[in-house]
């Protein structure tokens, strides 16, 4: 069992952020402290929501709360998602250095959600520079999605060869804690066949892909990149092998993104897929990349 300190958005209707990765990584035995950044009626895909972005105060105070609790010293991993605003940020970044400094081994991974490649960029002003000035160089695991890992990177990606997704997540690797990996998700190089996804796990002298089949949706979910994140990371803490955990979480995140599909829904059907997400039905493929 890991302990786990997610520093992310909470939604009330649906499953992004904290509420995407709570449940599924309790189910797999895992104690989680979730921290919102948010406190949100439902997530921005929706036309309108309620609630708001959490002061930095507010969050400072709840992580301020939670050293007596120990909770620093026990944590062996550390995950951070959307973070609503730079001052936030700024906030996390602290709780991250106290992090270090109770459990020098505790993994950080960075989840930098900044955008996606049908809308652009859709955080904060000042958050695409925050994650690749600070938060990249405190992350043991970096997650991005494809658009994200050309954004922080500062070079083109997206339907470029392999080759050009490797180089870019290793010129982050260089600017990350030493022995970090990144994790790509939504990964769309050249060459993958129209009907399946991909994800890459690289990392400096290593790489990993795997290929799933695609699936249609009426209304794409939101939450599996936050979903794929929490679960790699996991299965990395536990056992430090990025091929290994690449495997792992993509069987797990299809059979969720599988019910989902089968049942039509817009969001994760996690609660349904609480069998499949313990014991997934269907395993795939990774295969070492140059």
């Amino acid at each position: 069992m890991t302990k786990i300190l997610s520093i992310q958005s909470q939604v009330t209707f649906g499953h992004v952020g904290n509420a995407a990765v709570t449940f599924p990584l309790q189910l797999l035995g895992h104690q989680v402290w979730p921290v919102p950044t948010t406190a949100l009626s439902n997530h921005a895909g929706y036309r309108g929501n309620g609630g708001t972005v959490l002061a930095a105060e507010t969050v400072r105070d709840i992580l301020d709360g939670l050293v007596a609790r120990d909770v620093f010293a026990q944590a062996g991993l550390v995950l951070t998602g959307y973070l609503g605003s730079v001052d936030v940020g700024a906030v996390v970044q602290a709780a991250l250095g106290r992090s270090r400094d109770a459990n020098p081994d505790a993994i950080h991974c960075c989840d930098p959600v900044l955008g996606d490649r049908d809308v652009g960029i859709y955080v904060a002003d000042g958050l695409v520079d925050f994650f690749a000035d600070l938060a990249v160089s405190t992350a043991d695991l970096l997650t991005p999605n494809h658009f994200e890992l050309g954004v922080l990177s500062g070079q083109p990606v997206i339907g470029a060869p392999v080759d050009a997704s490797l180089d870019a997540a290793r010129r982050l690797l260089r600017r990350m804690r030493p022995g970090g990996c990144v994790l790509v998700t939504s990964f769309e190089p050249s060459g993958v066949r129209d009907d399946r996804v991909a994800m890459l796990a690289v990392t400096a002298d290593r790489a990993w892909i795997v290929e799933t089949p695609r699936l249609s949706f009426t209304l794409s979910p939101h939450g599996a990149g936050d979903l794929a994140a929490a679960l790699f990371a996991a299965h990395y803490v536990e056992t430090g092998d990025p091929g290994a955990s690449l495997a792992d979480m993509a069987a797990r995140l299809h059979a969720v993104l599988s019910l989902t599909a089968k049942q039509d829904s817009a969001e994760l059907e996690l609660v349904a897929s609480r069998g499949i997400i313990v014991s997934p039905p269907e395993g795939f493929e990774v295969r070492p990349c140059v």
